[in-house]
């Protein structure tokens, strides 16, 4: 008989973090990289033409976290300061950005600037009119000028948290069960029925941009799927059943992958995102065969440096057209890109890292002062 294998951990590594989960938040990352390489290259020539909808991978699982958290927080009792605890959630989100984001879009506006050879006052208009992406409230309708495009993913995260966050807490059961599964239904029905398929963020339905919508119902959909999750990771399976899960991720992974690289737009997309929440629960039940392989140092890397390659590739998309010659072909282009995309992201990387040391080194400072003048 074969043995049986029960994962405790809800799909989870003893250090808190799922390297599976990781590497495909590397792997989306850079999908998405290659997908922007449109406005160098032009739709018919670039890579990933679909691969906008790795975006929905990042929604699902940070939909996914964010009913992680709310377990904890539900242990601790009913909320008693709803509105504090809210405003505690989102700011421990936009502190998970710093000082990665800060870093990197300075970095970008440097290159825009000296790209489009701004002067003094053409980069001071620039940054007055991005107001929306470096205040991260570029989806609540602030979205004057574009320097970093990919903001609106993070902007649309911040706004439908906060308002998932303080029903979720106080009526978890129902909006876990009902709500958010009716809400992902509804919403992307909305999108189907208006556009056809869900991507598109920046175009206005009315009053609220499309990429709102496309957020609320994928966050919807990663709350809803924790708890089967959760259900499914303890259970003890067989190691010809955690075979055939790891084929089934792979499986799930490839179509995902073969689609977004030979199609745009379409209704195909809704079908995807099916298979797109079905890679997200495997990966989190940590039920493969190779999860616990997966969960290590380099798979933690990968996961970390995703978010300087997401925040640091889009400025040299859209702008290295105006330095680069016109007889540069397309491989060589499309290489540059990525190479100074790459490079930026490492080096906005090693700076964030190198930052709780030099708030320690000045902190220290500042004690020092303190006990100097007392």
């Amino acid at each position: 008989m074969m043995a049986a294998h029960t994962v405790s951990t809800n799909g989870r590594s003893k250090r808190g973090r799922n390297g599976r989960i990781e590497i495909l938040r590397f792997l989306f990352a850079f999908i998405v990289l290659l997908h922007h390489s449109r406005f160098l290259l032009g739709d018919d020539d670039c890579f990933f033409l679909g691969g906008s909808l790795a975006v929905e991978f990042f929604f699902i699982v940070s939909g996914y976290l964010m009913a992680t958290s709310m377990e904890k927080k539900l242990r601790t009792g009913p909320a008693n300061d709803l509105a504090g605890e809210t405003g505690s959630f989102i700011k421990g989100k936009i502190r998970a950005l710093m000082p990665l984001f800060p870093i990197s879009w300075t970095i970008g506006l440097l290159f825009v600037i000296r790209a489009r050879r701004l002067d003094v006052s053409a980069a001071l208009t620039l940054i007055r009119e991005t107001v929306g992406e470096w205040t991260l409230t570029k989806m609540a309708g602030f979205n004057a000028d574009s320097l970093d495009g990919v903001v609106w993913y993070i902007s649309s995260m911040l706004i439908c948290m906060a308002i998932l966050y303080p029903l979720l807490r106080s009526h978890h059961a129902m909006m876990q069960r009902v709500i958010c599964p009716l809400m992902a239904i509804v919403l992307l029905g909305i999108t189907d029925m208006i556009s056809g398929h869900p991507r598109d963020p920046y175009k206005l339905y009315g009053y609220i941009y499309k990429g709102n919508i496309r957020a609320m119902a994928e966050l919807s959909i990663g709350i809803w799927l924790y708890p089967r999750v959760k259900e499914f990771s303890e259970r003890a399976l067989s190691t010809a059943a955690r075979i055939v899960i790891e084929i089934a991720e792979f499986t799930l992974f490839g179509a995902l992958v073969v689609y977004m690289y030979n199609n745009g737009v379409g209704e195909a997309d809704y079908f995807y995102i099916i298979v797109m929440t079905a890679l997200v629960g495997l990966a989190f039940s940590g039920q493969g065969i190779l999860s616990d392989i997966l969960d290590n140092r380099a798979s933690f890397a990968l996961g970390s440096f995703s978010s300087a390659m997401y925040f640091c590739h889009i400025y040299y998309a859209q702008n290295l057209d105006h330095i680069l010659s016109d007889d540069i072909r397309r491989i060589p282009r499309m290489l540059i890109y990525i190479a100074v995309s790459l490079a930026t992201a490492a080096a906005a990387h090693l700076l964030s890292g190198l930052w709780p040391s030099v708030r320690a080194l000045f902190t220290a400072d500042t004690s020092r002062a303190k006990q100097v003048e007392s």
